[in-house]
């Protein structure tokens, strides 16, 4: 466990861009182990909760944080406001840009909207900043989210490599590193970097599922139970792996119990948040409700799903098909209720 002053001089030699001083501070949930104690606190890496503030001496102008969906976004001190003014500016379109961190919030606003065109203009954007400020985080990682969902693998490799070199220590980006390599079916990188993954980030339960789902795909139960109950151990509660628990219920045929997991399953914590998760939580979830005649929640774990189009979820399967089997969960709901109502009007 380092030490603050080890903290401290490791972050000052992050960069937050040129134009912007990196504070790279992420929104998790409740964590179970740390690798850092600062003060009386412990934290997970260098990474710590939004709302966990430190003495003002251990920030600099500028921090980051997460989107639900997965992009980066920069903001000022605390979290709060406008991030820091550049120190220097570049020319796009005309216009010379003397803040990258607004620069890139723009470009993430597009890339959330899900709209083909508008994602063109964000990697257009992110592009024009990464040839300014190659080491700037945010617009590598961002850059690397948006080659995933354009389905241009070796792209968003390049771009998840250098943002490794950037932020060693962001667990996330391993994340997405292996799922790339199982894309392109280089089984054996993906599984490093999952492992990597659970080594930066040991109280996170994403990583161990997802080595999981690899071993189920491969058809080694054994393995495959081994990390769904290292990640129950971490947090019984956890989405994620209550999604590997389903899995494996799937995998031996038994959908009704993989259906109970689901349902019994709060996507929520004891303070109302919405707890981070695996997307093909609903997708699971619709598909067993399908198989048991529960037409209803299976329609609606679609529509769930259907909120997050920019989901690497949605690199492995058709926005179109999903939309598709929402409507069929619609009218066999449909159906199946007018048969109930007309057997009740026969009954009487």
């Amino acid at each position: 466990m380092r030490t603050i002053s080890l903290l401290k001089e490791y972050l000052q030699g992050l960069n937050f861009a040129k134009p912007l001083c990196i504070l790279l501070f992420l929104i998790f949930p409740n964590i179970a182990y740390a690798q850092f104690k600062i003060g009386d606190s412990e934290y997970a890496g260098i990474l710590w909760g939004e709302n966990d503030f430190l003495d003002p001496e251990f920030y600099q102008d500028g921090s980051l944080a997460r989107s639900e969906q997965d992009f980066i976004v920069a903001a000022g001190r605390h979290w709060k406001g406008a991030p820091p003014p550049s120190k220097a500016s570049f020319e796009y379109e005309g216009k010379q840009i003397t803040n990258c961190g607004i620069f890139n919030n723009e470009a993430v606003g597009l890339l959330q909207s899900a709209d083909p065109k508008k994602r063109e203009k964000a990697i257009s954007m992110l592009e024009a900043g990464m040839r300014f400020d190659p080491s700037f985080f945010a617009f590598r990682y961002n850059l690397g989210r948006a080659y995933h969902i354009e389905k241009k693998y070796q792209k968003a490799i390049f771009q998840y490599e250098y943002a490794i070199a950037e932020v060693p220590k962001y667990y996330r980006t391993y994340l997405h590193l292996g799922v790339l390599y199982e894309l392109l079916n280089e089984q054996i990188q993906a599984v490093i970097y999952y492992k990597k993954a659970v080594e930066l980030n040991q109280f996170q339960t994403e990583a161990l599922v997802l080595l999981a789902e690899h071993y189920i795909k491969t058809d080694l139960k054994n393995r495959a139970q081994i990390y769904i109950k290292k990640a129950l151990s971490i947090d019984q509660n956890s989405p994620d792996a209550k999604l590997g628990l389903a899995r494996l219920e799937i995998m031996g045929g038994r959908d009704y119990y993989a259906y109970k997991i689901f349902r019994n399953t709060d996507l929520y914590d004891d303070q109302g948040k919405k707890r981070p998760y695996n997307k093909k939580f609903h997708f699971y979830f619709a598909e067993t409700a399908s198989k048991i005649g529960d037409y209803v929640t299976a329609a609606k774990e679609y529509e769930e799903l259907l909120k997050y189009p920019n989901d690497p979820f949605f690199t492995e399967f058709s926005l179109k098909i999903i939309e598709r089997r929402r409507d069929l969960a619609k009218r066999f709901a449909e159906i199946k209720a007018a048969d109930e109502e007309a057997e009740k009007e026969e009954g009487q």
